[in-house]
């Protein structure tokens, strides 16, 4: 009797220790699309149970990266964990988008890649399906609103850092609004900030909009017509070369936000991720904030109205 008590103590020790040291699990998937294999990474934090719907987002490299990069150097792999939301990092098929400038992949189709995932993702686990956001830097960016125009319908915000609107997009009319964060620096040497035509490494890369033109694009199509705040934020790293100053408009009747993080100074970078390549190439990384902690922070403010 004392060795199956002994025994039945033993069990219930592991058990606890294997709770208490959960983590979070990363799962490769992969869907077929237009005869295409696509892939992703799904992250699901230690303390999802499938009993309650959770938020997803998607976290969106940039060209020539992957899904699995972003995990650390976002800080979304540990933030997700943290948070208790769903993390998707999807690859770009060749590692690059097809967004709305066409130049590149024009044959793939990523919008329905991610119509696919959301479907797939939705049937396998307990999603909140008003809480599904979109995050990318470059590349990544731009294919962020690529969706919040043609994919408007599952996102509730997405938010963009080092991309403007791609200039075929300036006629289109999103079929709802989506919450939108634009985070770009001034001195970006591979996406201009006063807009016209990429160039990486002296190769063309398609048109885009300025950031005050892509500003003003989702003010009017998301009807934010209330300035709520203009204002600069605090210069906490004196050393990093650059300043942010954050402007919020919000639409009165549904509370749709349109927010613009203008880093003075700062490059094709992530604000408080590793200066990835030198500040020749990419410019400089702003130390102010944590981008990924205000992004989720702008998210979580949002749910989506579903009819």
């Amino acid at each position: 009797m004392k060795h199956v008590r002994a025994q039945s103590s033993l069990l219930f020790v592991l058990l606890l220790l294997k709770l208490c040291t959960a983590e979070a699990e990363f799962i490769n998937k992969a869907v077929k699309v237009d005869g295409f294999e696509r892939t992703y990474i799904l992250q699901t934090p230690s303390s999802y149970d499938g009993k309650k719907r959770l938020p997803l987002v998607f976290v969106l490299h940039g060209g020539g990266g992957s899904g699995k990069n972003m995990i650390n150097f976002t800080g979304f792999g540990k933030l997700c964990e943290k948070e208790g939301f769903i993390a998707v990092y999807p690859d770009a098929h060749n590692k690059n988008w097809n967004d709305a400038r066409g130049f590149l992949n024009s044959r793939i189709d990523d919008v329905k890649f991610f119509r696919v995932m959301i479907e797939k993702i939705s049937a396998e686990y307990q999603i909140d399906s008003a809480r599904i956001y979109a995050t990318g830097i470059s590349n990544g960016a731009m294919m962020c609103y690529t969706l919040a125009c043609r994919c408007a319908e599952n996102f509730a915000a997405i938010a963009a850092i080092a991309g403007n609107l791609p200039e075929k997009l300036k006629d289109e009319k999103p079929l709802s609004p989506v919450s939108i964060m634009i985070m770009n620096g001034t001195e970006d040497p591979l996406v201009p900030n006063k807009g016209g035509q990429i160039k990486v490494f002296g190769r063309e890369r398609g048109k885009v909009l300025s950031t005050d033109e892509t500003l003003t694009f989702w003010i009017k199509v998301n009807g934010c017509s209330k300035l709520v705040s203009k204002k600069k934020l605090p210069d906490i790293n004196k050393n990093d070369g650059c300043d942010i100053e954050e402007t919020i408009y919000e639409n009165p009747e549904n509370g749709v936000e349109v927010i613009l993080y203008r880093i003075a100074g700062g490059g094709h970078t992530w604000p408080g991720a590793v200066q990835y390549l030198p500040e020749n190439i990419i410019g400089k990384t702003n130390r102010d904030i944590n981008a990924t902690y205000v992004i989720w922070e702008f998210f979580k403010r949002h749910k989506k109205e579903i009819k």
